[in-house]
């Protein structure tokens, strides 16, 4: 469940994210240790997590990687946070763990990652977030991230330079998820299930992250017209037309829902 359907363990050096998504459930979570909604914005990073040393994982699950690398931040180029990245980053690379890095890409924190890790193309992958093709709803949902097109070149980019690569589109913030499908997979790395890349994770937005402040304006204009899409009528049709997608994945928001329906279950069932 979660992120260890991904990896054995997750690794964050960053309080708060610049990208400021309105769904964070990390943000959700430090909410309960008194950070607020405006101070997450404001990063801080926690030197003790870079000055660590980093060891081989002792994988303990069928997780296809050992590390996801980061899960509750972006990676951004500004400084120092983004040279504090890639300190982990090589720490748990020369250590001989795989890692998922997992981001809302922008291209040039991805050229970068690409020209410095060149070397460990086949220790990791990239896993890049898209809940939606237009850039227009992006905004809306992550008001400091990257739009949709820059999205698509850096996903390009990464795999063009030997890179594996997949997507995520968790929190789905298309009605369906169509075309965004259509948009990412000539881009993505060709599959490996083994290593689950050129793979297209599909979840739903979960509505217990999203703080009731924030239900106003664009976000509860948009949020009226995708509240139906979150019923599970409506997401059952597309799963069953997607179920023989060889590209197609699905989180536990969306599975959990068919168990407890009794329907068939991709990856779960023979």
């Amino acid at each position: 469940m979660g992120t260890k359907e991904w990896a054995w363990k997750n690794v964050n050096l960053i309080r708060g994210c610049g990208v400021n998504c309105s769904y964070c459930y990390a943000k959700a979570m430090g909410k309960r240790r008194g950070i607020t909604e405006e101070n997450w914005k404001y990063m801080k990073v926690n030197q003790k997590m870079v000055d660590k040393k980093y060891g081989r994982v002792k994988k303990k699950s069928n997780a296809p990687w050992d590390i996801m690398f980061p899960s509750t931040h972006n990676i951004c180029s500004k400084e120092p946070y983004f040279s504090a990245c890639m300190e982990v980053l090589e720490k748990m690379l020369k250590a001989g763990n795989s890692v998922l890095v997992t981001l809302k890409p922008f291209l040039s924190v991805v050229k970068g990652i690409c020209d410095d890790f060149c070397k460990h193309k086949k220790q990791m992958a990239f896993r890049f977030t898209m809940g939606s093709w237009d850039s227009n709803i992006l905004k809306i949902f992550e008001p400091y991230g990257p739009s949709f097109e820059e999205r698509i070149e850096a996903l390009e980019y990464a795999t063009d330079s030997g890179f594996s690569t997949t997507v995520s589109a968790e929190p789905l913030l298309d009605l369906t998820p169509y075309k965004l499908i259509s948009e990412v997979e000539p881009y993505l790395s060709e599959i490996n299930y083994a290593k689950d890349i050129g793979t297209i994770w599909i979840g739903l937005l979960k509505m217990n992250y999203l703080p009731h402040i924030l239900r106003e304006g664009k976000i509860k204009a948009y949020l009226d017209k995708l509240l139906p899409a979150l019923e599970f009528d409506h997401f059952y049709s597309y799963y069953e037309k997607l179920y023989d997608c060889p590209r197609i994945k699905w989180k536990e928001s969306i599975t959990s829902q068919m168990v407890m329906n009794d329907i068939k279950v991709k990856g779960l069932t023979a």
